[in-house]
This record gives structure tokens, C-alpha cells and sequence, in this order.
């Protein structure tokens, strides 16, 4: 099966409205204030929920004490600002959260890292393993670090195609059906324009596509 960027990019600019954008803009300090632990745990809830990592956590009498942990390492992890810097971060919230979940927690400490900083931050995902282990050449993979050059790798043989996609998203005047306004203004405009131009978007498309190809290879019949 060949990856549908087209189909990835419609999906992608939903998932954004439903979940990254308030994410990114509480947990990213978007707003230009720091969110109460209570909003930062609410947030975190919500993105381990949509991201299908709740059940590494251990639940405790209150939803916020849950993940309260992991908005406090989060806060003590520096914006990373370089690739291998990024990867570092990685592997320092995976430890930070060990301590509290008795677990290796890669795909949660990349999610929430994610949301934290975006750019250059890249989402470990056991679909988006999968695939990448899947691709000629790249079936000894075995570390996060890895995983990440390989990403980079065919997200870069790919990215013309994926950018030509995403622009499809303005042609349709996209924004009309993202803004909760029935005229979005000029300013709601701008922002949609500016994200589906950004090249953190194009990268997450390509997340996007990869999951939906794995998902579909999985639910093909055994011949």
C-alpha cells in the first residue's frame, strides 16, 4: 500500500482542532502563561487518552495526582534545539517517568514532549515503529535514536509529496470548516494558513499517514 497524504492531511487538520491545538497551546505556554497544574494534568489527560497511552499510568484517587508527575518532569526538561538534543530529552523523560511507572515509557515521553515543544521532538508510535521496521533496510532498528534517523529519513524522501498535499488543505479553504465561527476573521484565517504551511504540520501528516497505512496492513487478511 502506497501512503495517502492526501487522506492524512484532512485527518491530521481534525486531530489538531480536536486535541493538539489547546495542547500545544497550555502545555507549550502558547498562551504566554504557565497553566496551573490542574489545567496542565487536564490537558495531559486528554492527550494520553486520544493517543492511546492511558494505561501505562497508574490511576489514583485523583485524575491529576495520575499524571501530576509527568507535568512536573516536563517542566524540568530544557526546549531541546537541535536533533540530537532532542533525542536526548526523549531519553531523559523516559527515565524521569520510570521512577514513578515502574515502566519505559517512549511513546507517552514522546507524545507529551511533543506537545510540550514540538519541533524537533519526533512521536515514537508502535504503528509508526512497525512501518518503519517494515521499510528495506531498516529492520534492525531497536532504539529510539534509530527509530528517529530512520523517521527523518523517509519522512525526507517523501516531504515534496506530503507539502503538495497539505496545500491542497488551503485550496479547499479549509479554515471555513475548522473555525468554530460561521465567518472566521482574518487573524482565525492566518493562523489555520500559517500551521498547514508550517513544516512541524507537514511532519506530523506524515505521522499521520504512516499510522493509517499500519493500521490498514494489520486488518488485511492472513493469505
Amino acid at each position: 500500500m502506497s501512503l495517502n497524504f492526501y487522506y492524512a492531511a484532512h485527518t491530521y487538520v481534525d486531530n489538531w482542532v480536536v486535541c493538539d491545538r489547546e495542547a500545544r497551546k497550555v502545555l507549550g505556554f502558547g498562551s504566554g502563561t504557565t497553566p496551573t497544574d490542574k489545567e496542565a494534568c487536564e490537558q495531559l489527560k486528554k492527550v494520553a487518552n486520544i493517543y492511546s497511552v492511558t494505561r501505562n499510568f497508574r490511576k489514583e484517587k485523583v485524575e491529576c495526582e495520575r499524571l501530576s508527575p509527568v507535568w512536573k518532569a516536563l517542566l524540568e526538561i530544557g526546549e531541546p534545539t537541535s536533533e540530537e538534543e532532542a533525542k536526548s530529552r526523549v531519553e531523559e523523560l523516559v527515565v524521569a517517568l520510570e521512577k514513578h511507572y515502574e515502566n519505559r515509557l517512549w511513546s507517552a515521553a514522546s507524545k507529551f514532549l511533543w506537545m510540550r515543544f514540538g519541533q524537533p521532538i519526533i512521536i515514537y508510535d508502535s504503528l509508526t515503529w512497525d512501518w518503519i521496521r517494515n521499510q528495506e533496510g531498516y529492520s534492525a532498528i531497536t532504539t529510539y535514536n534509530e527509530f528517529y534517523d530512520a523517521w527523518q529519513k523517509k519522512f525526507n524522501e517523501h516531504q515534496k509529496k506530503i507539502v503538495a498535499a497539505c496545500a491542497e488543505l488551503l485550496n479547499a479553504n479549509i479554515t471555513k470548516f475548522l473555525c468554530p465561527s460561521e465567518c472566521p476573521s482574518e487573524e482565525e484565517e492566518k493562523e489555520f494558513e500559517e500551521m498547514i504551511r508550517s513544516s512541524w504540520f507537514v511532519e506530523r501528516v506524515f505521522d499521520f499517514a504512516i499510522v493509517n497505512d499500519e493500521s490498514q496492513r494489520r486488518s488485511l487478511p492472513k493469505v
